[in-house]
């Protein structure tokens, strides 16, 4: 009976000191850092857009310019915007957009991708600026495309969370050559002109 009680009494002071009052004390970060299970909960990472978008817009003008535009969402590309807030790193990756430009005046004379490396290839002073911004609109200027007898493009870049944004104007003459002109510096509202 006596070897029974005592071994009655070591199991139950066992069961006592495995409480877990260690744990009870410890803050959840140092568990989560003891697991190594800190970098899935302290990041929180988005895609913007979620999904890939695609709009097609067909203009028929009528001095005879035809003009279709495709503008789509750049699924392997796209910049990363991260800041640290209470403890947590976001992580928020916009992806770049491009728009495909196909025009015509009786025969095709403008076929290309508009992105940012089309306006690179052409103005290099806007880099910085690109890094961190998105193509958001390009559309036909339809008004300047009938009074010059020339085919307008707007072209507009924003940066996400900000109202800094760049706009370029494509001129396209009837002959296929063209000019990409940035509007946001010029000093002059080239739009009413």
């Amino acid at each position: 009976m006596n070897k029974f009680t005592a071994l009655i009494l070591g199991i139950i002071i066992c069961l006592l000191s495995c409480d877990g009052r260690e744990k009870v004390k410890r803050k959840p970060i140092e568990t989560l850092k003891e697991k190594n299970m800190i970098e899935s909960f302290s990041t929180r990472e988005s895609y913007y857009p979620k999904t890939y978008s695609e709009v097609k817009t067909d203009t028929i003008l009528s001095n005879g310019y035809t003009v279709k535009v495709n503008t789509f969402t750049d699924m392997t590309s796209s910049f990363l915007k991260q800041f640290k807030h209470d403890a947590i790193n976001y992580k928020y990756h916009y992806r770049d957009f491009k728009a495909e430009i196909v025009a015509s005046h009786n025969s095709i004379i403008f076929n290309d991708v508009i992105d940012k490396d089309y306006i690179l290839k052409h103005d290099k002073s806007v880099a910085y600026f690109l890094k961190s911004s998105i193509l958001k609109s390009v559309w036909v200027n339809q008004e300047q495309t009938v009074k010059q007898d020339k085919l307008v493009v707007n072209i507009l870049f924003t940066q996400p969370n900000s109202n800094t944004n760049k706009m370029f104007e494509l001129v396209i003459e009837p002959n296929g050559q063209y000019k990409l002109i940035n509007i946001s510096d010029l000093n002059q509202n080239y739009l009413t002109a």
